[in-house]
Parts: structure tokens; C-alpha cells; sequence
């Protein structure tokens, strides 16, 4: 069914792509900063991708551009087939134990290249271990599930590589290892009292919740059944704060999870279904107080805030022989305004509430995929089995 753009749509869709044509480095396909000031950025160029995808404008880009793009990607691919910005790493063979540091990056490279309709150069031979279902089923469990916001970073990205496994290089036995595998591990930790992952281990609502969004997009994805609906209403409801965001003066990776959940929950239950209206329409006027209409792209905090408002947020890191994830706090500093992320999680989180509530004036022709799985929703066209969309 076709959808035409509101004039909202048209807004946020211009003050987007102002900001990603802003970022762009020279004549070169996919070459962008990721934030003003800065170098090339594989971050930068990832997210891009993404943003013109989300608006259609990757698909009418021709071939050329698009395999030129894709081969920035395909460049960073190490001989065991991770993905790794370090030179070092092309020829270093890491063991299941060692691939913590990559994970993220492998992620990110995967999914641009799903979205670009290219496969990685190499088969992805690093993650052959988690193909056996007894030692899928034991890594997922082996992470510390207090902290589900890293543990389910990671378990996102395991599933992300096994799905590419099978769509790109014929890994015919990946959904029945996922079924047998990452599956029971995933139901066994899953908190019945509040809906989220890792609440029962000591984890807080908000951080359960940001790791919730890294583990329903593979249950969306294989068609697996989420469970206690109910209470993750609640408990997603519950996270919201006063002015609608997820984080203190406004964060892009916490109000995206936010909307995901909501925007997906109300696709699954009419439990609280008027609670989640009003939630999802004060989450859109919040959502918009980050746009930059007059220098294009999304603000890191809400435009009514200041400094003393912000929270610093944790970027979970991986270093190398570290068994945890270290946070590293970021986005405090006030000479920071904008950057790739925000504007592709906001514009993002409005189409995903602009089809939850049907009537926003911000509906449009928002492009929606399960191979990427930050944009895998319950709602998304049924793919077909093997093939990207």
C-alpha cells in the first residue's frame, strides 16, 4: 500500500537530509563525519546509509554509488570475517572469548551492507562456534545480566551475524540453532515480573529497557513469541519521564528504545492501550523539541534544556581482555550539539509513533526492514525466508 508523505513528514524528512548532506566529505560515495569538525567516520557513514533509507532516497541511488559505498564496508572485514577498523586486526584469528571488542562494529558494518544489498567479502568463520546450539545457548547466559543494556548489545550482534550467515552464505541450520540455542537462554532470562531482560539480576527499569530493545528485534525477526506483554507495558510505561523522553534533557538511543517498544507493544496487546497513546503522543512532542529547523539535523538535548538538565549517558565499551563492559560516559559537553545518530533514531522513533497513532500528521513512506535489525518491527512486511528485502 502506498503511503504519501504528510507535510510533517516532508518537514522532518528536509531537516534531515540537510544535516547528512552537511556531513558529507567530498565527491566519493559514502564518506560522511559523524558530527561536525571531525574525519571520515564509519559511524558516520553507517548511520547515513540508514537515514537515506529510511526516506527512500538509498534506492534511487544508482548501482554504481551504492557498490562504491558498499565496498567501504566490505574493506573493513578481517580474513576470519569480523569486521574491525584497526589494522591490526586483518589477519588476527580471535577466539568466541576475544571477539567482545568487535561485536558492535561487526554489527553495524553488517547491517549497512544488508541495507546497501551487498554481502561481506569473506564468510563470517569467527562465529562458526555459535552454531552449535549447546554453546549458543551457554555464551548468552555467560553475560553478566545485571547490566542487560551491554549483555544484549552483544547477543544483538551474534544474532545479526548468525542471520547473515544464513542469508549470504547458506547456513541452513541457523534458525533451528537460534531456536535451540539463543532462544531457551533468552526465555530463561527474561524477568516475568516486569517484562524485561536482566530486572531480576539487579538491573533498574531503564536500563532493562535499553536492553529489552536490543533482544525483541530478534524475536520479531524469527517470528518467536514475546512474552508477559503486560508487564512490559508497564515497565516501559514507567521509564517515561515528565517531558516525554526516556532520559534526562532528551538522549537519542534511550527515547529511540523507548518509542520502539511502545510503538511495537501496541502492535501486540491492547493492554493500556489509551496509557500507551498518551505516552506515545507526549514522546512526539518531546521527540520534536530536538529538531534543528533552522541549521538542519537533530539536537543531542532537548532545545529547552541546559547543561544542569543532562545526565551524561554510558557508551558501553568493550576492551580488549576485559570480561565486562566499561562505560564510558559521553554527550555532557555543551559544544557538542549534533550528531548522525540523533538524526536517524529521531526521525526514526517518529515514524515508528507516527504508525502506532495514524493521525500525527507526521505519517509517510517511512521504509521499514528486518534485516536491519534497529528497524525490525512485529508490523514490518513478512520477509521472505533467505532473501534481503
Amino acid at each position: 500500500m502506498h503511503i504519501t508523505g504528510t507535510p510533517g513528514y516532508d518537514q522532518i524528512k528536509q531537516t534531515t537530509l540537510r544535516f547528512v548532506e552537511a556531513m558529507k566529505i567530498g565527491d566519493k560515495p559514502g564518506i560522511y563525519r559523524k558530527e561536525a569538525g571531525e574525519d571520515e567516520s564509519f559511524y558516520g557513514s553507517y548511520h547515513a546509509a540508514h537515514i537515506l533509507d529510511l526516506f527512500g532516497e538509498l534506492s534511487l541511488l544508482p548501482e554504481t554509488t551504492r557498490r562504491q559505498w558498499a565496498e567501504l564496508f566490505r574493506q573493513r572485514q578481517t580474513q576470519q570475517g569480523y569486521f574491525s577498523g584497526k589494522a591490526d586486526d586483518v589477519r588476527r584469528v580471535r577466539s568466541l572469548e576475544e571477539l567482545e571488542p568487535v561485536w558492535h562494529y561487526t554489527r553495524g558494518n553488517i547491517w549497512a551492507l544488508r541495507i546497501l544489498g551487498y554481502p561481506a567479502a569473506q564468510e563470517l568463520q569467527f562465529a562458526m562456534p555459535l552454531l552449535d546450539a549447546g554453546r549458543l545457548y551457554r555464551w548468552v547466559k555467560h553475560y553478566d545480566w545485571s547490566n542487560p543494556w551491554a549483555a544484549g548489545n552483544q547477543v544483538l550482534a551474534a544474532a545479526t551475524v548468525l542471520m547473515a550467515m544464513r542469508d549470504w552464505f547458506g547456513a541452513t541450520e541457523v534458525d533451528r540453532v537460534l531456536e535451540q540455542g539463543m532462544f531457551p537462554a533468552l526465555e530463561e532470562l527474561l524477568d516475568e515480573k516486569t517484562g524485561f531482560w536482566g530486572t531480576q539480576y539487579g538491573a533498574d527499569l531503564s536500563n532493562a529497557l535499553f536492553g529489552t530493545i536490543h533482544i525483541t528485534p530478534i524475536y520479531f525477526a524469527q517470528g518467536w513469541t514475546l512474552r508477559s506483554l503486560e508487564r512490559n507495558v508497564d515497565s516501559t510505561l514507567a521509564c517515561q519521564l515528565s517531558d516525554g523522553s526516556f532520559w534526562p534533557g532528551g538522549s537519542d538511543c534511550p527515547d529511540f528504545d523507548g518509542a520502539y517498544m511502545m510503538a511495537n507493544l501496541a502492535a501486540l496487546t491492547d493492554y493500556r492501550r489509551e496509557d500507551l497513546q498518551l505516552a506515545a503522543r507526549k514522546y512526539l512532542a518531546h521527540a520534536l523539541m530536538h529538531e534543528d529547523t533552522e541549521h538542519g539535523g537533530w539536537l543531542l538535548h532537548r532545545r529547552d534544556s541546559v547543561p544542569a538538565d543532562w545526565v551524561p549517558r554510558p557508551h558501553w565499551i568493550w576492551k580488549e581482555g576485559e570480561k565486562k563492559a566499561f562505560a564510558e560516559l559521553r554527550d555532557e559537553d555543551p559544544a557538542r550539539t549534533h550528531i548522525m545518530l540523533g538524526s536517524w533514531f529521531y526521525p526514526l522513533s517518529i515514524a515508528l509513533i507516527s504508525h502506532f497513532l495514524g493521525d500525527t500528521g507526521y505519517e509517510g513512506p517511512y521504509q521499514f526492514r528486518n534485516d536491519s535489525l534497529h528497524v525490525c518491527n512485529v508490523f514490518n512486511p513478512p520477509a521472505v525466508p533467505g532473501k534481503q528485502d
